[in-house]
């Protein structure tokens, strides 16, 4: 996958939202829903007169109203059956549908919407085959990240139940951090009261 120069983006919206209380997903965001807005960031970077492609977006089986809105924003949809096993399932569903050799691969869960476009491009424009990409603000670790080629095979290794935090323990080495002045990176929209913070502080 080394050889190509193109960056894909997995988009993981398979969760239950249960925290929340309702569907995560179609929450409105600014002028937009959630989904939508990560999706439009996405479309809006071009690194090295390349956009981000393809984009997969990954869903449970009872989405079709958030399938509809990302296959007409571009995206491809695929679905994840088996919800419950963890966001890691959705990562190894999506990956599995990016059949073309890429450079790195965008990780973005969808209940992270607050990032700034330029905090995305700065992140894109660090890719390298054999590094994770993580992004930092004051310290700590948030989303979305890039992996590089050379490493996507590594996901589907991962053990059920673990997250990708596991590759990270496993080989720090591959990890490349990103200090960034964007405290969106850290935003996740788990509760109703995170939503309300995080809508007001978008505004």
């Amino acid at each position: 996958m080394s050889g190509s120069h193109a960056i894909a983006a997995v988009v993981p919206a398979a969760g239950r939202s249960r925290r929340m209380g309702r569907e995560k997903t179609a929450l409105p965001w600014n002028d937009s829903t959630i989904l939508e807005t990560v999706l439009d960031k996405i479309a809006g970077v071009a690194i090295a007169g390349q956009a981000i492609a393809p984009v997969v977006v990954v869903l449970r089986p009872d989405l079709s109203d958030a399938a509809d809105r990302a296959r007409r924003r571009g995206a491809r949809v695929v679905v994840n059956p088996r919800p419950d096993d963890g966001m890691i399932e959705s990562v190894r569903l999506g990956i599995a549908a990016i059949s073309q050799p890429v450079q790195a691969l965008l990780l973005w869960p969808a209940d992270h919407p607050a990032v700034a476009a330029a905090t995305l491009r700065s992140l894109c424009c660090a890719a390298e085959p054999s590094k994770a990409v993580l992004l930092r603000y004051q310290g700590r670790r948030g989303h979305p990240a890039l992996i590089g080629a050379e490493l996507i095979p590594a996901i589907v290794e991962i053990p059920p139940g673990q997250g990708l935090r596991q590759l990270w323990r496993a080989r720090p080495e591959i990890v490349l951090e990103i200090d960034v002045d964007d405290p969106g990176i850290l935003v996740d929209l788990d509760t109703p009261a995170d939503y309300e913070t995080a809508l007001e502080r978008s505004s």
